[in-house]
């Protein structure tokens, strides 16, 4: 009888176990604040750059989804040199979740795509023009620069369940690569970088 009453509690216990572990939906998409901290590797300093980033996930089951991450963040002036740059990343990969704990479901993630940067400033000079035409000194004309380059991140984060399809992102922190090339010499540098973000997440479709 105590065998009997043992074998009960404990699959009473497993049974309450199951039942408390969240489950992924199918496809979830987020919208969050991004900080990113750039580490130029060229005679740039380090600078930091805020903006904004979405994701769209598919589940394919409980624990690995497919992830696709835009993003972009803008500095105005770097180390006070007044450069108007803006990043932008479009990244595709896998994600690894636990879905063990009700509420709670961190998450590791390697994704893989290119960054698009673009840099300008305001030329300061007097212009003239094959027509003869003056163009005094302070007028508005800007140096632009732009690049195209391979970008990938590994790291992870955290889901806080709110509600049945809503979550908190408290903490979504990668290592940040980049490869775009050095103004100066032309030639492509790694950019060793960390990407911060947090926001809300939202989850739609079956349980997997």
């Amino acid at each position: 009888m105590t065998k009997k009453t043992t074998l009960i509690g404990l699959a009473v216990l497993l049974a309450s176990t199951a039942a408390a572990q969240d489950r992924a939906t199918q496809m979830e998409t987020f919208l969050g604040y991004t900080f990113t901290r750039f580490n130029s590797a060229t005679q740039i300093p380090a600078f930091s750059a805020n903006g904004g980033s979405a994701q769209f996930v598919y589940n394919f089951n409980n624990w690995l989804g497919g992830v696709a991450d835009v993003g972009a963040v803008h500095n105005g002036d770097i180390h006070n040199v007044h450069l108007d740059s803006t990043f932008t990343n479009f990244l595709l990969g896998p994600r690894l979740a636990m879905h063990k704990w009700s509420r709670f479901t961190p998450y590791f993630q390697t994704l893989f795509g290119g960054v698009y940067a673009t840099t300008s400033t305001a030329v300061d000079t007097t212009v003239v023009t094959p027509g003869g035409i003056v163009i005094p000194t302070g007028s508005f004309l800007r140096a632009t620069h732009s690049d195209t380059a391979f970008g990938m991140t590994v790291g992870g984060g955290l889901d806080i369940k709110m509600s049945k399809h809503v979550s908190f992102r408290p903490i979504q922190l990668e290592y940040f690569l980049t490869r775009l090339r050095n103004p100066v010499t032309d030639h492509e540098n790694n950019q060793n970088n960390i990407r911060y973000s947090a926001g809300v997440n939202f989850t739609f479709g079956e349980e997997r």
